[in-house]
């Protein structure tokens, strides 16, 4: 007992000290969540405002009657007249509202409409860039937020607001849009970033980073963890990030993406109260440990972490996997892959509203994985969109996927429409990877369901 003595002592000053410092502490913790609570509707009220006004132009220009009729007549329209005439119309919109990059798309010649003229035909069997539009046309909203690479000003990130163009009959005759460089955004964010020590992004309902003030982070990082924090569009919810960190979340409606504010609770007015508890819970913690030393007592701590970069939902590795396992210049280091292939269910946004879409992606996987028969490897790359690196031969994969296809159907009632491609080793993993994107989007436009290849 007398050598238990100082221990108890020890302990009983501990749980004096943490009686008389908590309450002042709690409530600088608490007052310093109401301030960020007030910095995060600030940030939330400057991103709503630099957004909703391109939204409602967009809106607008969707339901313009000069432009529907146009797109209507756009057949018996001889090419040049029309280039010159949709060339003022977009020229006048660009004068207007001060926005560098508008455009038109028609449904009818896919001509891509722009201030300067037709800069282009899509084609997304040509040009994977093109890919955009017809996920865009599958989408049940008319309105749409996405981050991409535009074509026009040298592949530049921009967020592009589109809206899909309905005549009368709600027959889709185009998409009109505005392309809002990702340089303001940052520059704006950037300097807000700094005046609150805080970091801000933007992420998808899947966790993919859209807008970042760093290039390096944009559809290449993901903040998975703060989906998990139960928010919606009425306000931010605060959750503590480790000891001092914090993370703000809230769901932008018009955006369908989350706003999330990460930052650091340590501030110079609680800093000598922190310091005391720490070195309090040091006091204890010792405390506890001589006591199990005494009564010969082990503690052991099991620490895991997968060193590889994996799908929280389905356990396979994500898009990130790639980049880390093939390098940067993300080529084949192996010949035992023989064919590539890309696949996702058709229409899930649709399905993904009236059901259960993550018990409809686990066993879409299982099914997958049967197919794969443990010859290669799969990847969740996005969302419902899967790539898989397969040891058989094109035709042998052709037969597996056709029956993939056939069972989905059956026993999800969902379709699949996939890709195959042979991988070819002269070039690059993306290079494969956009053949086979090429291919399952071929199947798409002939109706889904099905296997295509490249």
């Amino acid at each position: 007992m007398k050598q238990k003595f100082p221990i108890f002592i020890l302990i009983t000053v501990s749980l004096i000290l943490l009686a008389v410092i908590t309450p002042s502490y709690l409530h600088n913790k608490s007052h310093e969540i109401s301030n960020n609570q007030l910095v995060a509707s600030h940030i939330h009220g400057l991103i709503a405002g630099n957004i909703e006004r391109p939204i409602g132009i967009t809106s607008g220009l969707s339901s313009d009657e000069f432009l529907i009729q146009a797109l209507e007549r756009e057949e018996k329209t001889n090419e040049k007249e029309m280039e010159n005439m949709m060339s003022s119309f977009l020229t006048a919109v660009k004068n207007q509202f001060g926005y560098e990059s508008v455009f038109v798309i028609s449904e009818n010649s896919k001509r891509f409409y722009t201030s300067n003229g037709i800069a282009k035909i899509v084609n997304p069997q040509v040009d994977p860039y093109d890919n955009w539009y017809p996920i865009l046309l599958d989408t049940a909203d008319n309105i749409n937020v996405e981050t991409y690479r535009d074509q026009q000003f040298d592949y530049r990130w921009s967020i592009f607001v589109t809206g899909k163009i309905r005549n009368t009959e709600g027959k889709i005759e185009g998409v009109c849009g505005i392309a809002l460089p990702m340089d303001d955004w940052q520059k704006m964010l950037l300097s807000v970033e700094k005046e609150y020590k805080v970091k801000i992004n933007l992420i998808d309902s899947q966790g993919l980073v859209q807008v970042d003030t760093d290039y390096n982070n944009i559809q290449n990082a993901y903040i998975s963890d703060a989906l998990s924090d139960s928010t919606n569009a009425h306000g931010f919810t605060h959750t503590e990030k480790g000891r001092n960190g914090f993370r703000m979340t809230r769901y932008l409606t018009s955006l369908k993406w989350f706003l999330v504010i990460q930052g650091s609770n340590v501030i110079e007015a609680e800093f000598e109260g922190t310091l005391i508890i720490i070195l309090i819970n040091i006091f204890l913690i010792t405390s506890l440990i001589l006591l199990l030393l005494e009564h010969k007592k082990k503690l052991r701590h099991d620490f895991i972490k997968s060193s590889l970069p994996e799908d929280e939902l389905t356990g396979l590795p994500n898009r990130n996997y790639i980049k880390e396992a093939y390098g940067e210049l993300g080529v084949f280091n192996t010949t035992r892959y023989k064919t590539l292939a890309v696949f996702d269910i058709d229409h899930f946004k649709t399905v993904n509203e009236g059901r259960n879409g993550d018990e409809i992606i686990l066993g879409i996987v299982e099914l997958a994985k049967k197919a794969l028969d443990e010859k290669g490897i799969m990847f969740r790359y996005s969302g419902d969109e899967f790539v898989l690196f397969i040891e058989m031969d094109l035709a042998e994969t052709e037969e597996r996927f056709k029956t993939f296809c056939k069972e989905a159907k059956e026993n999800f009632d969902v379709t699949i429409s996939a890709g195959l491609v042979k991988v070819d080793l002269s070039v690059s993993i993306k290079t494969n990877y956009y053949r086979a994107v090429q291919a399952c989007y071929a199947r798409k436009e002939a109706g889904g369901n099905g296997v295509g290849i490249r």
